[in-house]
């Protein structure tokens, strides 16, 4: 039950119309997210991720009892 509590405030976050841009920003706005330095940009974010991942797999494979 805890969770559905966790999940109600960003789910409401979400769906609300302040997460949105304004009609006179969002061309703005969208232009400077999606520009040519997009996926260079995007790879960039993720790549933490893939980092943990790389570390934390090995170590949880061979920490198991065979």
């Amino acid at each position: 039950m805890r969770w559905i509590n966790a999940l109600t405030f960003p789910a409401a976050l979400f769906t609300s119309g302040a997460a949105f841009a304004c009609e006179t920003c969002r061309p703005a706005v969208e232009a400077g997210i999606f520009n040519e330095h997009f996926w260079g940009r995007l790879a960039i974010t993720l790549l933490p991720f893939g980092v943990v991942l790389c570390v934390v797999a090995p170590l949880h494979f061979l920490g198991r009892e065979r």
